[in-house]
């Protein structure tokens, strides 16, 4: 139940996010593209999206399995 609720709660940001970036696309403002840009000329701010992707990824992707 968790594990589902968890991804659900995933799936709503993801819906939500492109909701917005539609939205700004039809008023003409500033959108998630442009932010990132701007956002990914620092190298230290790549390396941490770099670590909080691979987080997402382990997290949502590796499965273990121990019986």
């Amino acid at each position: 139940m968790s594990r589902s609720v968890t991804l659900l709660g995933y799936a709503l940001l993801l819906v939500s996010a492109a909701g917005l970036e539609v939205a700004a696309r039809r008023r003409g403002s500033a959108t998630f593209v442009a932010a990132l840009t701007i956002v990914l000329r620092s190298r230290a701010a790549r390396l941490v999206l770099l670590a909080a992707w691979l987080w997402l990824g382990w997290h949502l992707f590796v499965r273990v399995d121990w019986q």
